[in-house]
């Protein structure tokens, strides 16, 4: 439960650690994360999964890419991970302008 004044401003000394850390913070700072950090983790711990969850975010339109990196993060691991960073990086950046090949 967040305790605000009247002015609408959040009291951080009113709040539980839960809600300090759900609500920005513990303390004076604020703890600020990507929107995609949960993707890069999962593509750290295994690259074909965030292939795969790529690919069906997409509507499974190139399933080559999903076989393509599991071999690949079979020789060795750093192969996979980063064929697995340019997909969903290429496929992240909405603004048009990346080189990448769709």
């Amino acid at each position: 439960m967040v305790a605000t004044d009247c002015n609408g401003v959040t009291n951080l000394n009113e709040q539980s650690i839960y809600d300090k850390v759900i609500d920005g913070g513990i303390g004076y700072g604020s703890i600020c994360l990507p929107s995609n950090i949960f993707r890069y983790i999962i593509m750290i711990i295994f690259p074909p999964l965030a292939v795969f969850l790529d690919e069906w975010k997409h509507g499974f339109k190139r399933i080559d890419r999903i076989i393509i990196n599991f071999i690949l993060t079979a020789f060795f691991y750093f192969p996979g991970l980063i064929h697995a960073l340019s997909i969903v990086d290429c496929n992240d950046n909405s603004n048009g302008l990346s080189k990448c090949n769709s």
